[in-house]
């Protein structure tokens, strides 16, 4: 894993070394068996929770269950050899992706109505199985990155929101504080309806894949970093160099003068299917624009 990195960091030279594998880690380090695949991020086909009698079979994860050593290793090496230079972090499945990894998405979101008391169960360990990964995260010197693509607004209204995500990511983003590291909150899909509940958690960045820039700026309104939000498959996957510098300088213009700042990125993952050249592309236009004195005739 950190051999990969610093292969893409000496090639693109980006500003964060982003550590992640797939969306199920935290779930496994709880008792969830994972499918692996060649070239496909493991998953979780089969739930292992159906019923309240089943959560004696998962457990909260401990510091060194699962793949978490993994991460340490990485970060070891990475701390020895580009430390000095980029920062580091851990992107990894915040409470509410992780509980509906172990329930099932469908069962989960069914359970926000007809058994809540079993979500707030399952929220409760994966809570703690993420605390107990961010303290070793810091411990090695990175930034903690929470994901959390289920609650998206693309799936959970407002008041869903507040009721199962908002009070276990923003006692994550608590500790995260508590031990001295600032902390990104990223939410895949639609969240221009719950983008200001995002930065209410306390989260230093926000980072957001399909909401308007306009309405984040105006939303979030000082609060929080804005990051975001290139899309990976439209722009990066099929676009043309000229489309992906257009957007890119579009982006900046919209975020221009915005305080404490904006820090261009892919709105999600970037497919294994993008050509080079096109992420070579944006990281050129983010130096060619990224200085808002640039020169507009360029």
């Amino acid at each position: 894993m950190a051999r990969s990195h610093i292969a893409a960091f000496n090639r693109f030279r980006y500003d964060l070394v982003y550590l992640f594998t797939n969306c199920s880690y935290v779930a496994e380090a709880m008792g969830a068996p994972l499918q692996y695949s060649e070239d496909e991020p493991a998953n979780c086909e089969v739930p292992i929770i159906n019923s309240k009698e089943d959560l004696d079979k998962i457990h909260v994860a401990e510091k060194n269950d699962g793949k978490f050593p993994v991460y340490y290793e990485a970060l070891d090496i990475l701390n020895k050899e580009i430390a000095d230079q980029v920062f580091l972090s851990v992107c990894f499945s915040g409470p509410v992706s992780t509980a509906a990894t172990l329930r099932g998405v469908e069962d989960f979101a069914r359970d926000t109505y007809a058994n809540p008391e079993l979500c707030h169960s399952l929220l409760r360990m994966s809570t703690d199985s993420c605390k107990n990964l961010i303290r070793e995260i810091i411990a090695h010197g990175a930034i903690p990155i929470i994901l959390e693509p289920i609650a998206s607004g693309s799936l959970f209204s407002a008041k869903m929101f507040k009721q199962f995500a908002f009070p276990y990511i923003k006692e994550l983003i608590d500790l995260s504080h508590e031990l001295g590291s600032a902390v990104p909150l990223h939410i895949c899909g639609k969240t221009h309806k719950i983008v200001d509940l995002m930065t209410d958690t306390g989260s230093d960045i926000i980072s957001i894949d399909k909401c308007d820039l306009g309405i984040a700026r105006e939303k979030v309104a000082g609060r929080a970093v804005i990051l975001g939000n290139i899309d990976p498959a439209d722009e990066l996957l099929f676009g043309a160099k000229e489309s992906i510098f257009d957007i890119c300088r579009q982006s900046i213009e919209t975020m221009k003068g915005y305080t404490p700042g904006f820090i261009l990125a892919t709105g999600c993952e970037t497919s294994n299917k993008v050509p080079f050249e096109n992420i070579q592309y944006m990281m050129d236009a983010v130096r060619t624009y990224g200085v808002y004195e640039y020169n507009e005739g360029v």
